[in-house]
C-alpha cells in the first residue's frame, strides 16, 4: 500500500444516548461496530464469572488493530480504550454497555493522496474484524449470554471530504472519493449466531458497501 502523509481535522466525540461524551476521539473518519442482542429479548443477569470472562475478552479487542490499554468503569458501562494523547484524545475504544451490547470504535488513519487530503484504507478495520471474530467476538457473545440471534451492525462516520483506497481493475491501488453529501454510512446488519459460510458472505457483502458507495472498480477487496 502507498505511504500517505498525515492529515488532520477537528476530532468528533464518541457519545452516549444522553448526549455526553464517553471519550474524545482523534481526528478522522471513524469505524463503529456494535454487537447487539436480539431486539426485544431480555436475557438473565450476568454472573460474576460471566462478567469476568466478558471483560477479559473485551480487553483483547483491537478495533482497527489498535490495542486497548486503559480501563475505566463508566455510568454507561465498562470501557477499555487506547492510551490518550496529551489533550485527552484516544484512537479507539471498546465499551460493554449495561444492556450487554458491545461497541467498538476506531478513528481510521488518513493521509494525503493528491488531490485528496483525507484518504483512508478500509482494510485497517476489515482485516482485524475478520481475524477477531472466531477467537474473540464469538466467545464474547457466549460469555455475555446474548439472546440469539444477535447481530453485528457497522457504521462509518465523519466521512465528508474523504476518499478511500481500493484496487483498480488494472491491479494498482487508487483513491475513490466518497460522494460529497455522504458523512455517515450505515452498513447492512449481519446476523451473528455463528460464523458459517453464509454469515461470512453476509459480512463481506456488508463491508463491500463502502467501496460500492465510492464507485470503486471492484466492490470486493482482494483480501476479503
Amino acid at each position: 500500500m502507498r505511504e500517505l502523509s498525515p492529515s488532520s481535522e477537528q476530532p468528533p466525540a464518541a457519545g452516549q444516548p444522553g448526549g455526553s461524551a464517553i471519550v474524545t476521539m482523534t481526528p478522522g473518519p471513524q469505524w463503529r461496530c456494535r454487537l447487539l442482542p436480539a431486539a426485544g429479548v431480555v436475557g438473565q443477569p450476568l454472573s460474576a464469572w460471566q462478567r469476568q470472562q466478558a471483560l477479559a475478552l473485551l480487553a483483547q479487542l483491537r478495533p482497527a488493530g489498535i490495542a486497548l490499554t486503559q480501563y475505566t468503569s463508566q455510568p454507561c458501562g465498562e470501557l477499555f480504550h487506547s492510551g490518550a494523547s496529551a489533550d485527552g484524545q484516544v484512537h479507539a475504544y471498546a465499551l460493554l454497555r449495561r444492556d450487554r451490547s458491545v461497541e467498538m470504535v476506531a478513528t481510521l488513519p488518513t493521509g494525503c493522496w493528491p488531490p485528496h487530503a483525507h484518504a483512508w484504507w478500509p482494510g485497517v478495520y476489515e482485516l482485524p474484524l475478520l481475524q477477531q471474530i472466531t477467537p474473540l467476538l464469538l466467545p464474547l457473545a457466549d460469555a455475555l449470554a446474548l439472546p440469539a440471534p444477535c447481530s453485528l451492525q457497522m457504521t462509518l462516520l465523519a466521512l465528508q471530504g474523504s476518499a478511500l483506497i481500493a484496487k483498480h481493475q488494472q491491479g494498482s491501488e487508487r483513491v475513490y472519493p466518497l460522494p460529497p453529501d455522504i458523512d455517515r454510512l450505515e452498513l447492512p446488519p449481519v446476523r451473528f449466531d455463528g460464523f458459517s459460510a453464509a454469515s461470512r458472505s453476509a459480512l463481506i457483502h456488508a463491508l463491500d458497501q463502502v467501496r460500492t458507495c465510492a464507485g470503486a472498480s471492484s466492490a470486493t477487496a482482494f483480501y476479503l
